[in-house]
């Protein structure tokens, strides 16, 4: 065979070889390039430890890092409620940021989905607290304190008419309940006085302040900020200045705002007047509390209060004609 034979017969099938080679060799060229301008542009961060930690301590550095994390929990009974207890990546160790973390929280206490205990009479609502279910076991809440307010048309004396916490929501068995009860029914001596609204260190403020409203009577309220979780929403001192009542109040700022929970509200009363506060629900316009009588603030004076927030709120500060003088919004962050 001539080599002009051998060229015509070969030449085009070593035509499609080199065309394939090229093309292989342009994409492994390409895939290298954009893996080595990726890893170079890759932030990296070191993983902190956290082992030991309270998760709601850590959970803003974690989310500054941006770590994608994974939660799961184990009970340990003699270890910390809340604290991790597991680290999947080593303290110390560089990963790019948006890398997955798994961490394991210990649930040290027992937990349990608060019953509803509102429309109970007293005695059944402390019946109900003494045995509820957690897993497999039974356990008993504690009582934190009762307010009573006036009997309304329509409700019942000496009946439950509000919870702290709300009904559904998940506590450990260490958690206080507060209940807003109405007064039991007792015949008074004629000529004897109405009996007086009694309040004290430690008891709700949230419930004090709905006392106060049904009775009509003005309060006034200065947040203190405490870093002792257990009492934040209850009421450090009280005393009455004529018919007014002056409250200093604990107030425990929150890392994160989740679906329910105390919250504070702090404004200069932009002149002399009368102000009240109501609390209302973003995805139920019907839904409202009054939360502060009409109270008389001077210019320039403090208007303060911590409330109990349940989803999506707007808290409406308004002057003695209704007219809303300033509005916040409080809402879940998860």
């Amino acid at each position: 065979m001539t080599k002009e034979e051998l060229r015509s017969k070969y030449l085009p099938i070593g035509g499609y070889f080199f065309f394939i080679a090229f093309g292989l060799v342009v994409f492994f060229i390409a895939a290298f390039l954009v893996v080595f301008v990726r890893t170079k542009s890759a932030t990296m961060v070191v993983m902190p430890d956290v082992v030991g930690k309270p998760y709601n301590e850590v959970h803003n550095e974690l989310m500054r890092l941006q770590l994608k994390v994974r939660l799961e929990s184990k009970r340990y009974p003699d270890k910390t409620d809340g604290i991790i207890i597991y680290q999947s990546i080593r303290p110390g160790r560089e990963v790019e940021a948006g890398s997955k973390v798994s961490l394991t929280v210990n649930i040290g206490l027992d937990r349990i989905d608060m019953p509803n205990l509102k429309g109970q009479s007293l005695v059944s609502a402390k019946n109900s607290m003494e045995k509820v279910l957690s897993g497999e076991t039974y356990v008993s809440l504690t009582l934190g304190g009762i307010t009573y307010v006036e009997v309304k048309e329509g409700e019942q004396p000496d009946t439950v008419v509000d919870q702290i916490p709300e009904a559904g929501k998940n506590i450990t068995a260490g958690e206080k309940v507060f209940l807003l009860v109405t007064k039991p029914s007792t015949k008074k001596k004629e000529g004897e006085p109405q009996a007086g609204l009694e309040f004290k260190p430690g008891d709700s403020f949230a419930f004090a302040q709905r006392a106060l409203v049904r009775a009509k009577i003005s309060s006034k309220a200065e947040v203190v900020v405490t870093k002792f979780r257990p009492d934040n929403g209850k009421i450090e001192s009280v005393q009455k200045v004529g018919n007014e009542y002056k409250f200093k109040v604990f107030y425990f700022e929150p890392e994160d705002r989740v679906e329910s929970g105390y919250e504070s509200f702090v404004y200069e009363a932009p002149e002399n007047g009368t102000y009240s506060l109501i609390v209302k629900d973003q995805n139920d316009e019907t839904k409202q509390v009054e939360i502060s009588a009409p109270t008389i603030y001077q210019e320039g004076e403090k208007i303060q209060t911590v409330f109990y927030r349940t989803g999506d709120v707007t808290l409406v500060l308004l002057d003695d004609k209704g007219s809303k003088v300033k509005s916040k919004d409080y809402e879940n962050e998860f």
